[in-house]
């Protein structure tokens, strides 16, 4: 299919897998290159030295979600970067565009925020966050406000 003269190239997006404890080094690196990146962040409070603090961790472990432009940017040669997901042929494999902007209004409306409820106690906590609470993968007392937790008759230590 040829493209108008003056069109842009299409973005296509792609899946990085990472060497573990990787994503974030990558993530940058490839900003430096120019590629577009869409890395979910999960944000929740965390205990140290006595002070509650917010703690992030890559939502998907080792996978890092890039856009394309197929006529500029490279990948290769990134450090942490073990290898680009393949389809069911050599290529590469594309993701759908609709799902990756879902993505990052997900990421925009802070589904991945377990901490926005300190400014609101009054905001329902997201529906991922409520997922991961419910299967253990996040306790409930990284979702309350300290009021909250002081309710609920919660030490300070197992606030976060």
């Amino acid at each position: 299919m040829c493209q108008a003269a003056g069109e842009p190239n299409p973005v296509r997006w792609h899946a990085a897998v990472t060497n573990p404890g990787c994503e974030i080094q990558v993530r940058d690196a490839m900003a430096r290159r120019g590629v577009d990146t869409v890395l979910p962040m999960l944000r929740f409070w965390r205990v140290r030295n006595r002070k509650r603090i917010v703690a992030e961790r890559p939502l998907m472990a080792r996978i890092v979600v890039f856009g394309l432009d197929p006529l500029s940017q490279h990948v290769a040669g990134i450090y942490g970067l073990e290898r680009v997901v393949r389809g069911a042929s050599d290529r590469w494999a594309v993701l759908n565009q609709g799902e990756v902007q879902d993505l990052r209004l997900r990421i925009l409306r802070g589904e991945f925020d377990a901490t926005l409820r300190q400014t609101d106690p009054q905001m329902e906590v997201p529906p991922l966050i409520r997922h991961l609470v419910k299967i253990g993968a996040l306790p409930y007392s990284a979702t309350c406000t300290h009021k909250a937790a002081r309710n609920l008759g919660l030490k300070f230590k197992d606030v976060a």
